[in-house]
């Protein structure tokens, strides 16, 4: 008698753990596509707000005259330089944005594709100066027409009209 008591409740607790277990595998087969769902729509989101914000959107296209085509400005952001230069304390901080300004919309796809060459271009240019050489702004212009000149031979034949400093910090 006692053994059957002992199997009647060893019976009803398996019965309990059962039904416990059974819970717990309906509680899982909701929540886990749940949270598949809730991830992969989380991926999905963030890859395409990425995908959407391209290299192309930072450009503006200014025309001057409404009646003459050719008179169109284009200007592109590069992104910001920062690069390390000597002086006669110790180094010195650089960064910069330049802007560079071409005649049109079809030079913008070349400029786009050359853009790491460029960046290449003015952080070697860059690194091999000292803080005397950016002294008043004589200085200046000289280093934003020798990376004019540098900028037009790297992308010829496109020309670029000109370059403008967005930015320009010097910090020690």
């Amino acid at each position: 008698m006692v053994e059957d008591e002992e199997a009647e409740e060893s019976a009803e607790a398996e019965e309990t753990q059962d039904v416990s277990h059974i819970k717990r595998k309906r509680v899982m087969l909701i929540v886990l596509p749940l949270l598949i769902v809730i991830g992969l729509s989380a991926t999905i989101f963030f890859v395409l707000s990425q995908h959407h914000s391209s290299p192309s959107d930072n450009y503006k296209v200014v025309q001057y005259n409404k009646d003459n085509p050719d008179s169109v400005s284009v200007f592109y952001d590069l992104p910001e330089v920062a690069t390390t230069i000597k002086g006669k304390e110790g180094p010195h901080e650089l960064r910069f944005k330049l802007n560079l300004e071409l005649s049109s919309i079809e030079d913008l796809q070349m400029i786009e594709i050359l853009a790491p060459k460029l960046n290449d271009v003015i952080i070697s240019h860059t690194i091999e100066l000292t803080t005397d050489e950016f002294s008043g702004s004589a200085g200046l212009y000289w280093f934003k027409e020798e990376l004019f000149y540098r900028l037009n031979l790297a992308v010829a034949p496109v020309k670029i009209k000109n370059i403008n400093f967005s930015s320009f910090d010097l910090q020690k």
